[in-house]
Formats: C-alpha cells, structure tokens, sequence
C-alpha cells in the first residue's frame, strides 16, 4: 500500500498540504481555547472598606442617605452586589498658627469629614478587589456616586471578610 496515491493523497484519504492546514487550525482552536478558559475564571471575595471625604460642604453631607443605592459605571449596583454600612460626619479638623506661631488644631464650623464604609463583593478575574466596578486599595481614589451625590476621596482602611470559592 502506498503512503500517497496517484492524485497526491495521503493514504488515498487527504492532501498532505490540507492536512497541515487542518492541524494548524484545529491546535489553534484549543490553544485558544484553553487561553479564554483561564481569563474567564474570577475570584469571588466579600470586602469590606472605609473611604474618607475630606472639606465637604455641610449641605451636601446633609443629603447622605447610606440606604441610597450605589451607582456605577451609569447603573445602580444591587445591594447585595455593594451597599453603604455606615456614614459618619464629623467636624473637618485644620491647623492654625497662633499669635505666638503655633500651630492649634480647631474644628472648620463650615466643612465636615465623611467616614463611609462599604461592604461588597469584588470579582476579579486578577488578585485585585474591585467592587462596584472600582478597584479598593488603601490610599487609592474612591468616588462615592449615587443618583443624587458624587464625592471623591481615599479609601483608608480595606477588610477581607471572606474569600469566597
């Protein structure tokens, strides 16, 4: 039995060259395969952070209402997705030098600090914790957005609750 035939057939079955072809493709399908396997995959983590908001106008800290859904990316986020657990204002604190060039830390009477914390699920396809589209570090930017209100400020402190499998 001959390898290739009289009309240049592999095993009278299939031109060499069309065999190539057809394995280059077909390799080329599972590698690809495989890769958009692994991007796909992402990490479910349950994070709780504390964001400050820092010289806001007491008319706007006025309106804050930690049971108004987030938004995000032009929608709002599902509660169990991100929710508010906790706003706290306090008086905004500066330093003023004295008579004799001290500095005296008072209270601002016309802005206030604005403590909220957030409790989400990050799902990330990398080690990062982003929730509601936002990616949470410590010292990174955070804008609070609902329909009503957008502050921008720093989250300070970051809690993982729980990693969820």
């Amino acid at each position: 039995m001959k390898f290739i035939n009289d009309k240049g057939r592999l095993f009278g079955i299939i031109n060499p060259l069309d065999l190539i072809i057809l394995l280059t493709v077909v390799l080329l399908v599972a590698g690809l395969a495989t890769k958009t396997k692994n991007i796909v995959k992402t990490a479910e983590t349950e994070v709780q952070f504390e964001a400050v908001f820092r010289r806001v106008a007491p008319e706007v800290a006025a309106t804050l209402n930690p049971s108004e859904p987030l938004l995000a990316a032009g929608t709002l986020v599902d509660s169990k997705e991100a929710h508010v657990e906790s706003i706290r204002i306090v008086p905004n604190r500066t330093a003023q030098p004295n008579a004799q060039g001290q500095l005296i830390s008072t209270d601002d009477p016309n802005l206030k600090d604005i403590y909220v914390t957030v409790r989400g699920i990050s799902r990330s396809s990398t080690e990062d914790l982003k929730v509601a589209s936002q990616e949470v570090k410590a010292g990174k930017e955070y804008y609070y957005k609902t329909q009503r209100v957008q502050l921008l400020g720093t989250v300070g402190t970051v809690t993982v609750i729980k990693p969820q499998q």
